[in-house]
């Protein structure tokens, strides 16, 4: 597991086919036991832990991939097990020259399960979108092991007619309009995906995203987008928050296939394994951005030059490469960010991720990382910070002194205060990890109160006997700090990161 938590769960089964999994949904229903679904146990807010039964859906008659329809020039789409990796999703569409648009960086291991139910997404989600843009169809089971299929066509599947219905009812103006009171942000793994739901009454838009705790899944058909003809990458250097920003703006208005950023404790970090070209580079920078451009050979020139336009001597703060192999060496770096701040571990210091994906609004950027910045400072907290700037969607890594008595309560303070300034900014307090355990207490102080009874009636609706991974998404009372759980140690890694 990759994540910070400690649990003690009583059982931890693992169902050898659908049979068996419906016949242990049917008795936790009757019993009134709650389970909680797991994938591949790389979620990082602790949804996959805690003080139940986990249910592990894996194995070979959950892990099948196939090509469902291979259209013309990539398109397509594949029906996949949820026990099967991203990765194993992700080479059945290259076999139709395709790809996975959404698939996150820990793709390899990462199952198509955990996918969908954290909403993910990956770098170049940046142009493509989430893990919901990409399902047409899931199947699973209810609560009460009753199965289903939610397919692209929406409605007519109780019981998420009915809560529509009722939704159109409860909502103020019947949920219209959803922008004046949802997040305005790009990218969203927070709370129940109404801005989706109540617009379409699709099945599917409700239950990416919810984290286990509506349904347990077993299958997910995904569309695939065509691989470009060509891909070209750019690296930036920036001076300031505000720089990144703006960056950020520019690599939208080009089209960019993905803007991540590098902040300047990780560059220090990497230390060599920059090379002299991006290490001269980095030198004195406040963030290195990554800029991916794709498409055909104009389209791709297009793209680069917009995004490393650079006004007078900063001309030489660009590098860019339309070579496969060049690309792929600056590309490295991003993908290296993990395994980079693990070894901060033979310090005594653990990168442990508390506040590692919070999102705001794009013009809110900057604000966030320099208060941010503060906050840390004030809580003599280092860390390292990085993530996918187009977004505005920051991964931070506290490297945590566990040597020092106080190293709790230190980051009880900066998880109030990260939460305060992402409510204030119009945030919330995850683009693509999901709320967990760990936000959950928090979702009051980021939701309105409104949006808050609605989740609880989705969750009433759907698994009313709230077998499902209670005190994920919505807390319940008497289930203690969270913070509590922490248990600050070595990341572990299954396989070579992407």
């Amino acid at each position: 597991m990759s994540g910070p938590f400690r649990a003690a769960p009583p059982a931890y089964l693992a169902p050898s086919d659908e049979q068996s999994l419906a016949g242990l949904l049917r008795w936790a229903w009757k019993h009134g036991v709650p389970l909680i679904p797991r994938g591949a146990g790389t979620g990082m807010p602790g949804g996959n832990t805690g003080p139940h039964i986990i249910v592990e859906i894996g194995g070979p008659a959950f892990s099948r991939v196939g090509v469902l329809r291979d259209g013309p020039g990539g398109t397509g789409s594949i029906r996949a097990g949820v026990g099967a990796t991203g990765l194993e999703a992700d080479l059945a569409a290259r076999e139709c020259a395709g790809f996975i648009p959404f698939l996150p960086s820990s793709g390899r291991w990462c199952s198509v399960g955990g996918m969908v139910a954290n909403n993910a997404a990956g770098a170049r989600s940046f142009r493509y979108g989430a893990a919901h843009a990409w399902v047409e169809a899931l199947e699973g089971y209810f609560a009460w092991g009753e199965p289903f299929r939610a397919g692209p066509d929406g409605r007519g599947l109780e019981p998420f007619d009915r809560l529509h219905a009722s939704l159109a009812t409860s909502l103020p103006d019947g949920g219209r309009p959803l922008a004046g009171g949802w997040p305005k942000v790009r990218k969203n793994a927070s709370g129940y995906a109404l801005d989706r739901f109540v617009p379409s009454g699709s099945p599917t838009d409700l239950l990416v995203g919810s984290e286990g705790t509506l349904a347990v899944l077993t299958a997910a058909e995904l569309r695939f987008a065509p691989l470009p003809a060509e891909r070209g990458v750019a690296v930036r250097r920036v001076s300031s928050a505000a720089e990144l920003e703006d960056a950020a703006s520019m690599a939208r208005d080009a089209g960019a296939l993905s803007c991540e950023f590098l902040g300047r404790r990780f560059l220090e970090l990497a230390g060599p394994r920059l090379g002299p070209r991006l290490r001269g580079l980095s030198r004195g920078a406040f963030a290195l951005v990554i800029l991916e451009a794709a498409g055909s050979p104009g389209e791709v020139s297009a793209q680069l030059d917009a995004v490393t336009r650079v006004p007078g001597p900063g001309s030489r703060s660009v590098l860019a490469t339309r070579n496969p192999a060049e690309a792929g060496r600056l590309w490295e770096i991003r993908h290296a960010a993990s395994r980079t701040i693990a070894r901060e571990a033979e310090a005594g210091r653990y990168s442990t991720q508390f506040i590692e994906d919070s999102v705001v609004p794009p013009g809110q950027l900057a604000r966030y990382l320099v208060e941010l910045e503060r906050i840390l400072e004030a809580a003599r907290l280092d860390a390292v910070v990085f993530g996918h700037a187009g977004d505005a969607n920051v991964h931070v890594n506290p490297l945590v002194p566990t040597r020092d008595t106080d190293w709790r309560a230190r980051l009880r303070k900066v998880f109030d205060a990260v939460t305060e300034l992402v409510a204030a900014l119009g945030g919330t307090l995850s683009g693509e990890h999901g709320d967990g355990r760990l936000r959950a207490p928090a979702l009051p102080r980021i939701w309105s109160p409104g949006w808050i009874r609605a989740f609880a009636e989705v969750k009433e609706t759907l698994d009313p006997k709230r077998i499902l991974n209670p005190g994920v998404i919505l807390a319940r009372e008497g289930d203690g700090d969270p913070l509590d759980w922490l248990e600050p140690r070595p990341r572990a890694f299954p396989q070579a990161d992407p």
